[in-house]
């Protein structure tokens, strides 16, 4: 892109919306809009979205529930547990409103997207894009702000600044006489810039680079010698040279996490070797979807880490000679693996599985002559993948392995706990969004 474009300087926003997780509790339920707010991860445990008054109190992303529990109930906080059928049919619905206004889209994260500026027709891009936030709140309750700039990594500083600064109204420009000035630049953190990082912001501190406006200075060279070719991509888009453009197309996921917390923890092998299996079809399922095979898979389980006088950790990966996607390869080898690490005696409160080294077969698998194992593997693709559909025209997995079911009134002692969860979602539809952001953990579909 020629920077000399009358249209390089508001190319490209960034929408994102505000404590996302929060918004989405405040909508299903209208009592809370004049009330504090927090959301839990998964079993209760940590604190993953808080409105702008828990903030003020001091409550930090990823603190433990039990940590804060008596000062939010000393200031009247109300409590959310997850609840991620929720979220994704909101986001899908905020995508959606402004898909309307851009003819490229790209959903970056549940509660973010970047999108095109370069129409013709957008003579004022501020107003178009407070067009935008109202058009959201008006369709989907949810509060939006928007940066707008040439490059990814600026739009990421100009949503931070709208965000902070209330004149802004929510919607912020950060043209070339502002990314080019040091003074402005310097109120940006190097921790704070999309695409650097904490240990990369730790090693920049060793050389005295602490603010956006010292990194700019940094000689190109040096920035790739000292870090990585990604750090100068970083370099160049602060300057506002786009090294990533806006993506609309849907790749294939580079890897596949199904994992949980358990609210109770668990002792047996058996227990803890009934979620495994579980995560394992879960990732199977959704390896399948994305028309891939995978050469690896990883397995891990560990006790709690607050537990430091009785903590164990420990995971495992196989790789496959031939990629495979079926769950029955996939079950076995979990199995074998879980059988190397797991280690009686210990209270077990969350365990995992990792798919990856991924070959695509969207357009079959390539088979030579004479190889009947993969003629084999074909076959076993296409009856793993009827399933799948009868799966999902039914909602409810009605056709599992025999090892995953159990008695009507059997409780999974690995289940989530969510003592705050909101009313849930009537429906369960399909969402518009790209699997890779909708949420890692679909191990929900097994429980009872």
């Amino acid at each position: 892109m020629n920077i000399s474009d009358p249209m390089h300087d508001r190319s490209i926003a960034l929408a994102d919306c505000n404590n996302f997780f929060v918004s989405c509790e405040r909508r299903a339920d209208n009592s809370l809009d004049h009330c504090p707010v927090l959301v839990l991860s998964s079993n209760d445990g940590c604190v993953i979205s808080r409105c702008n008054e828990v903030k003020k109190m001091g409550v930090k992303i990823g603190i433990p529930y039990f940590k804060v529990k008596d000062i939010l109930a000393q200031n009247g906080v109300k409590i959310r547990s997850t609840n991620m059928a929720l979220y994704q049919k909101v986001s899908a619905e905020v995508m959606a409103t402004i898909r309307q206004f851009s003819d490229t889209l790209e959903i970056y994260s549940i509660d973010e997207c970047f999108f095109s500026l370069r129409i013709n027709s957008i003579k004022d891009p501020l107003s178009y894009c407070r067009k935008i936030k109202e058009a959201v709140w008006k369709e989907s309750r949810i509060p939006i702000s928007v940066g707008i700039a040439p490059t990814k990594t600026l739009c990421k500083l100009a949503v931070e600044y709208a965000k902070k600064n209330e004149e802004t109204g929510g919607v912020y420009w950060l043209q070339r006489d502002q990314y080019s000035n040091s003074e402005f630049m310097s109120r940006f953190d190097c921790s704070a810039i999309w695409g650097i990082g904490r240990k990369s912001s730790d090693k920049l501190l060793k050389y005295g680079v602490r603010k956006a406006s010292d990194f700019i200075k940094k000689d190109e060279m040096w920035v790739k010698k000292n870090f990585n070719i990604s750090a100068l991509y970083t370099l160049w888009e602060l300057k506002g040279f786009p090294a990533h453009g806006i993506d609309s197309g849907e790749k294939p996921p580079k890897s596949i996490m199904v994992s949980r917390s358990f609210g109770t923890a668990i002792t047996t092998y058996e227990e803890l070797l009934d979620p495994l299996l579980c995560f394992t079809v879960s990732a199977g399922k959704q390896l399948r979807k994305a028309k891939q095979m995978a050469g690896k898979l990883s397995v891990f389980i560990s006790t709690s880490r607050f537990n430091e006088d009785n903590y164990y950790a420990n995971s495992k990966e196989i790789s496959f000679d031939n990629p495979c996607c079926t769950d029955s390869e996939l079950m076995e080898c979990t199995e074998a693996i879980f059988e190397e690490i797991f280690m009686p005696g210990y209270e077990y409160k969350k365990c995992g599985v990792i798919l990856s080294n991924f070959v695509d077969v969207s357009a079959g698998i390539q088979t030579s002559l004479f190889e009947e194992k993969r003629c084999e593997d074909e076959k076993n693709l296409r009856v793993a993948s009827a399933v799948d559909s009868i799966n999902n025209k039914f909602k409810q997995g009605i056709i599992k392995p025999a090892s995953l079911f159990e008695a009507p009134d059997q409780e999974k002692k690995w289940a989530p706990k969510s003592e705050f969860h909101s009313k849930k979602v009537e429906k369960k539809e399909d969402s518009s969004l790209p699997d890779g952001i909708r949420f890692q953990n679909h191990s929900e579909d097994f429980v009872s």
